[in-house]
């Protein structure tokens, strides 16, 4: 069997790895303006490789940058937004060298031009490194879904917003049904990459403005802005459905299918998250009790 139970592990260890590198990079890149001030204050000569045209490939940072796989670049690290500004920045910085080098005093416009795309390449760099580190903080390693602190920080947002406007928000609470089973059975490589397989399911099935949380376990937590509890059960009844039909791999030669009971609730502006949260735990009880892979909703008490 593919096992891939350390796949957290690994992304988690590939974050932190990234995050050593952009680190030695940003330190680099302080030394090279260093160097560089240093070269057109003191009169000395430039570095040879600051002259060529491609000195944003030769430079430490350029050498990391573009021996990383493109796929890497351009993955949710968020790498490619600093390659247009670290090339300016280079490109300015030639300028500035050649007129050096030629005994000609510097202009303001070109210098001014440098210490600005300069900046805006610092910019992108920390910028990358605070989306890893958001990602580190707020991301369920295991499912790629959002963590419980990311849900406590979005439905807050929520429970604000429809404060404010009045806007009607459903929660549901998500069980995978007799999950221990599949631990049980099949071990826990492959409940691991069961609860991999239906977190990429929901993601890919629910409403782009909806919001998908790892609450704990086998349990998930749905959020439906915009959305009254009639439109939900709907919502998640199809969702429960297409999950009941889902064949999910564990093997090169086998698969298994899950379903999932799910417990509805209105988001309830007077109440903090974790009554919401009760309320939402009771309708998924009330889920089970039924027998499970039910949709079930939980009115609010009258006051």
């Amino acid at each position: 069997m593919k096992n891939q139970s350390n796949n957290a592990v690994s992304l988690l260890q590939n974050a932190l790895s990234m995050l050593r590198d952009l680190d030695l990079a940003l330190s680099k890149h302080l030394q090279w303006l260093k160097e560089l001030h240093r070269t057109l204050i003191c009169t000395e000569a430039p570095k040879p490789g600051d002259l060529t045209v491609d000195a944003y490939r030769q430079c430490c940072f350029g050498k990391w940058f573009y021996g990383l796989p493109v796929d890497l670049r351009n993955s949710e690290y968020s790498l490619q937004g600093m390659e247009s500004p670290h090339q300016d920045m280079h490109d300015a910085a030639r300028k500035l060298l050649l007129a050096h080098q030629q005994g000609q005093a510097i202009s303001a416009p070109d210098y001014e031009r440098f210490m600005e795309v300069a900046m805006d390449f610092k910019m992108a760099l920390v910028s990358c490194q605070n989306h890893i580190i958001s990602q580190i903080c707020t991301v369920d390693h295991l499912t790629g879904a959002w963590n419980r602190h990311a849900m406590s920080m979005r439905l807050n947002e929520e429970l604000e917003r429809s404060r404010r406007s009045g806007a009607t928000c459903c929660l549901s609470l998500m069980d995978l049904d007799h999950f221990k089973q599949v631990n049980d059975i099949h071990g826990h490589g492959a409940g691991d990459d069961v609860l991999r397989a239906v977190a990429r399911f929901i993601k890919d099935k629910i409403r782009p403005y909806d919001s998908f949380f790892r609450f704990g376990g086998e349990e998930f937590m749905i959020c439906l802005p915009d959305t009254g509890p009639e439109n939900a059960a709907v919502i998640l009844n199809r969702l429960r459905e297409d999950l009941g039909d889902f064949a999910i791999p564990i093997s090169e030669d086998q698969s298994l299918q899950i379903t999932a009971s799910f417990g509805i609730t209105v988001l309830d502006v007077d109440e903090d998250l974790e009554g919401n949260f009760r309320r939402a735990d009771h309708a998924l009880l009330c889920a089970k009790a039924k027998g499970r892979n039910q949709v079930c909703y939980w009115e609010l008490t009258p006051a």
